[in-house]
């Protein structure tokens, strides 16, 4: 009886304290703005439609090769950034040499990504083709692509969340941004710089 006695006041004892338990990790909530677009139309060799709510800047660093037709598109409500880098081509070889650049742009994160789907674009009455690669997992970006007219334009895209995730809890984000840059693609028009 003595030593049933004990282990209660022990229980008790134990239940007044001030204890903190640890929390499981929480999901970020998102808000979503309604979907509604603006022209990207400047002195750079292409336009687009992107969301109001995103920003556009010169893609600026302190590289010697920088180039004036980079831009990132800021998302601003998710943290999230689309790098552009545009580059234009003379012949078959260099169009080979820009798409064999992204191609390994995109299969350097296939330590980490769980698949890597490859979507192909083809636009005939906008003069677009490309593919828009799609990495699964918890990569450094979950999305790139590229688009060209074959002739003189490439534009390249990576879209990257600035700070570090975990791809189910950035899921709801990564779909929503993914509709506003599949807009992004078939929107583009050409013209000569």
């Amino acid at each position: 009886m003595k030593k049933l006695l004990i282990i209660l006041v022990f229980i008790i004892a134990s239940c007044n304290g001030d204890v903190s338990t640890p929390k499981p990790h929480a999901y970020p909530r998102f808000y979503f703005p309604e979907k509604q677009y603006q022209i990207f139309d400047s002195v750079a060799p292409f336009s687009f439609l992107y969301p109001t709510y995103a920003m556009i800047q010169n893609h600026q660093n302190e590289d010697t090769n920088w180039n004036p037709y980079w831009y990132n598109i800021h998302y601003i409500p998710f943290n999230a950034t689309l790098h552009l880098s545009y580059l234009s081509f003379k012949n078959r070889d260099e169009f080979n040499d820009l798409f064999n650049d992204t191609r390994k742009l995109v299969y350097k994160h296939d330590i980490r990504a769980e698949e890597i789907q490859e979507t192909e674009i083809i636009n005939q009455s906008a003069d677009i083709t490309g593919i828009v690669y799609e990495l699964k997992g918890n990569t450094a970006t979950n999305l790139n692509f590229y688009i060209s007219d074959g002739k003189q334009h490439f534009l390249r895209g990576a879209l990257y969340f600035n700070a570090k995730t975990e791809i189910d809890s950035i899921q709801p984000a990564f779909d929503f941004l993914k509709t506003d840059i599949i807009k992004l693609i078939e929107t583009t028009k050409w013209r000569n710089p």
